[in-house]
């Protein structure tokens, strides 16, 4: 492999971890159950993977918020 294709495939990899978590794919993201709100309408959903977040949502770390 030439220098040149070696520095292609390194600006590829860095480009790649510079990409917001939702921009990649699927197997890159872990298997761990999230919960985030929508802040245009207050619900609040759980989620199987952060990716499956929609973007604007707001990540929860301790789950939905209850009404008391």
């Amino acid at each position: 492999m030439s220098k040149l294709n070696l520095r292609l495939v390194g600006l590829a990899f860095i480009g790649l971890s510079l990409l917001p978590l939702g921009v990649r794919t699927a197997s890159a993201c872990i298997d761990v159950i999230v919960w985030a709100t929508n802040p245009q309408t207050g619900e609040c959903r759980q989620f199987p993977t952060p990716c499956q977040v929609p973007p604007g949502w707001i990540i929860n770390y301790t789950g939905c918020p209850t009404n008391s």
